[in-house]
């Protein structure tokens, strides 16, 4: 059995190596970090050429996938490569293929949360267009009222 002193000690240095370890935690900033930044063009134009599936996986004809059973959501890679070509990566996957041979398959994988930003310019350039025709529906009102 340890004695307790030599724990209680260990334990101290622990947290003060610890704590030394946060207090030289650099904060980085956006700006420090990113370059090239700028406005996403065309957001919307480049959001309804997407095409949104439902869909299911051949998840027993490819186990070694380990794909989800089950109805799915999402968009064909093929289809948002001609949009967004950098959203869309190659995955290798090795599997076992007989004894102590392994075969790599190719995937194409498309990294949907990068999409969020997208959608998100997009639903702000619909909101800029829906209060510009409001305000110019309001003028036509004023307008026939005064007729």
């Amino acid at each position: 059995m340890m004695n307790s002193k030599i724990v209680v000690a260990a334990l101290g240095a622990f947290i003060f190596s610890s704590m030394a370890f946060v207090a030289g935690a650099q904060n980085l900033t956006d700006k420090e970090l990113k370059t090239k930044v700028a406005e996403i063009e065309n957001p919307l134009q480049k959001i309804v050429r997407l095409e949104p599936k439902q869909f299911e996986y051949k998840a027993k004809d490819f186990k070694y996938l380990k794909l989800d059973e089950g109805a799915q959501y999402g968009f064909m890679a093929d289809n948002v490569k001609a949009v967004f070509p950098h959203l869309v990566k190659e995955k290798k996957v090795s599997y076992m293929f007989g004894k102590n041979a392994y075969r790599d398959a190719r995937v194409s994988t498309v990294d949907e949360a990068g999409l969020i930003p997208v959608l998100v310019a997009s639903i702000k350039q619909q909101q800029e267009e829906i209060e510009g025709l409001k305000a110019e529906l309001m003028k036509l009102k004023k307008e026939m009222a005064g007729k």
